[in-house]
C-alpha cells in the first residue's frame, strides 16, 4: 500500500513538472522555430562542402523551409547565402615519436540573408565549430578515414548552428 503511494506520488510529481515545463515555453533544443519570412528561400553556397550543403538542406527541410530554385523565386523570396567554410588546426598533442597525435579543428563561414536586388537584410553572421581529432598518428589510411568522418560531423554541426542562429533572425 505505502510503496503504490510512494509510487502514485512521484508519478504525479512527474506529470506536474513535465506540464511545467512545457507550460513556461521550454523547447528542446532540436526544435528550430524559424521565422515566417524565411520558410521559402533561395540557397547559394559557396561552402565548398558538398558534405555541408547536403546537411544543411536536410536541417532546412527538417525547420519546414522550402529551398526553390532562382528561376521560381520572385521579388519577395528572400537569399540564404553562404560564404567559403574556413578550416584551422592547431596541434595539441605530439607522441613520443614527436608526431602530432592531437588537433583540434575549427570550421568556419559567414552566411547572410539578402534580398532579390543583393541587398543584405540579415548579416554577415559567424558561425564555427570545433573538434579535438585524436589518432593523428595512425597508419594514413585510418587517419584520413576518420579525419573525413569527424569532419563531417563537424558540418552537420555547423548546418544546426547557421539554422538555429537562423530562428533568432530579425524578420
Amino acid at each position: 500500500m505505502t510503496a503504490t503511494l510512494i509510487q502514485t506520488t512521484r508519478l504525479l510529481l512527474l506529470a506536474l513538472l513535465a506540464m511545467s515545463i512545457v507550460a513556461c515555453g521550454f523547447h528542446l533544443r532540436g526544435e528550430v522555430n524559424v521565422p515566417s519570412r524565411l520558410k521559402t528561400l533561395t540557397l547559394t553556397s559557396d561552402s565548398g562542402s558538398d558534405s555541408f550543403d547536403q546537411s544543411l538542406r536536410i536541417a532546412l527541410t527538417k525547420a519546414g523551409v522550402v529551398i526553390i530554385n532562382k528561376a521560381n523565386a520572385n521579388k519577395s523570396t528572400l537569399e540564404l547565402k553562404i560564404n567559403k567554410i574556413t578550416s584551422s588546426d592547431i596541434e595539441l598533442a605530439r607522441n613520443a615519436s614527436n608526431d602530432v597525435s592531437q588537433i583540434q579543428r575549427t570550421l568556419s563561414s559567414h552566411y547572410f540573408i539578402r534580398q532579390a536586388d543583393g541587398k543584405s537584410l540579415f548579416g554577415p553572421r559567424a558561425i564555427s565549430t570545433n573538434k579535438t581529432l585524436t589518432n593523428q598518428d595512425a597508419e594514413e589510411s585510418a587517419k584520413l578515414s576518420y579525419n573525413t568522418t569527424q569532419t563531417d560531423i563537424m558540418n552537420e554541426a555547423l548546418a544546426s548552428q547557421l539554422l538555429y542562429d537562423l530562428s533568432y533572425a530579425p524578420l
